[in-house]
């Protein structure tokens, strides 16, 4: 019976209850934070494009990288790689433009963004980055679509670019595009996030 003199008896069972709840429910903060920032797209993950509307496309590889993109050569089911005039410094710039049949082309495609069968979309995968590519189907155009070979992300450029395969997790972003003479102009923006988005 040592009531005045109190000695240290350690930590009380109500005390050790606290504690842990309050380490709950700070590691279920920090666990949620995490999870908001994992699952939260990064700000355009560090892809931002210097595109303007009137800039002109111009072939990004090959022999005649930026060079002016001629409407003449492309048929139908033929795609190229471009960038913006002068801007091809930024990645974040890249294009692929696709060239098929206007009645090809259906919602969600932007139809109002697409022009004598031309469309376009960032040529950045929606997944870890990597640049698309067109698989063009020779006997059928249209069933022709792009493909990331990194991790197999494939897109459907008639229909909005959107997913049908693999882990990419949005659509290609499109921008606008018109004709005039022989030569392509961006008109738009992006009409979506560019870059990886996972």
């Amino acid at each position: 019976m040592v009531e005045g003199n109190k000695t240290k008896q350690g930590i009380t069972r109500r005390k050790f209850t606290l504690g842990v709840m309050i380490a709950s429910i700070a590691g279920s903060f920090v666990s949620l934070f995490s999870l908001l920032k994992v699952v939260t797209p990064p700000e355009k993950a560090g892809y931002v494009s210097t595109i303007k509307p009137g800039d002109q496309l111009v072939y990004a590889k090959g022999s005649n990288a930026g060079n002016p993109v001629k409407a003449s050569d492309m048929k139908d089911g033929d795609w190229v790689l471009a960038y913006p005039k002068g801007k091809t410094a930024n990645p974040a710039n890249i294009v692929q433009l696709i060239k098929l049949k206007e009645s090809d082309y259906v919602a969600p495609t932007k139809i109002n963004l697409t022009d004598q069968g031309f469309v376009s979309y960032s040529a950045i995968c929606t997944h870890l980055g990597c640049t698309v590519s067109w698989v063009k189907n020779p006997s059928n155009p249209d069933a022709s679509f792009t493909e990331c070979f990194c991790h197999n992300s494939m897109f459907d450029p008639t229909k909005g670019a959107k997913v049908i395969g693999g882990p990419a997790p949005i659509p290609l972003a499109q921008i606008g595009i018109k004709v005039q003479g022989d030569s392509i102009y961006f008109t738009s923006d992006f009409t979506g996030p560019i870059g990886p988005q996972v």
